[in-house]
């Protein structure tokens, strides 16, 4: 077809279908269009928005399964300290409650004064853990406190032992060189905390899901 031609009915064809679109007559199709679109638009913003949630969801399931699988270890412990004579074993378990030495603090407090914050030795000991004054330092007088100190005391003493339980326990017990009877200590702290260990690794079922 000659090119002239062609440019002639474009002309010609132009103004009737802008006209045609001036007056409404392909208004039908484009508010078809623009509802099928719109219908697009809301089911993509809804399967996102639900994915979302989905995905929100799915993050806190691990946080309440770590908060309960806790809550589950603190109160085993507070029974294990309530089976071997601690008279007030909440207190003495939540003061070490934070602690990645919890164990074994609560271990050692059982054997020097049962969790007694308020206990004296012979020797001037004092508070739940039996500190002594004169080695290191005044010694608090709430078991949180006692508790931190009986920690950082530990630290000391395993950093002296290069990380040796038994020595670092014994030395706790009868000083820079501790006796026999000291190393029986140790022995006896690290049995117990390794039987609360295995309490606290015991859990129900239900606490894994």
């Amino acid at each position: 077809m000659n090119l002239q031609i062609v440019l002639t009915l474009i002309r010609n064809s132009l103004p009737r279908n802008i006209s045609k679109m001036c007056d409404g007559y392909y208004l039908p199709l484009t508010t078809a269009m623009l509802g099928v679109f719109s219908l697009v638009v809301a089911a993509t913003v809804g399967k996102v928005a639900g994915i979302e949630a989905d995905i929100y969801t799915r993050m806190a399931k691990p946080a309440v399964k770590h908060f309960e699988i806790r809550d589950i270890v603190h109160e085993l412990r507070i029974r294990f300290a309530a089976d071997h004579g601690v008279a007030n074993p909440a207190a003495l378990v939540t003061a070490v409650r934070h602690s990645p030495m919890a164990n074994l603090l609560i271990s050692i407090a059982i054997e020097e004064s049962r969790g007694n914050p308020v206990a004296l030795g012979q020797a001037g000991e004092q508070g739940a853990w039996q500190v002594k004054a004169s080695d290191w330092g005044a010694v608090p007088k709430d078991l949180f406190g006692q508790a931190g100190q009986a920690e950082r005391i530990l630290r000391a003493l395993l950093i002296d032992t290069n990380g040796n339980k038994k020595k670092a326990l014994a030395r706790y017990n009868g000083g820079t060189a501790p006796p026999g009877k000291s190393y029986r200590y140790a022995e006896r702290i690290l049995k117990r905390a390794g039987y609360l260990q295995m309490a606290v690794n015991y859990l129900p079922p239900k606490a894994l899901y």
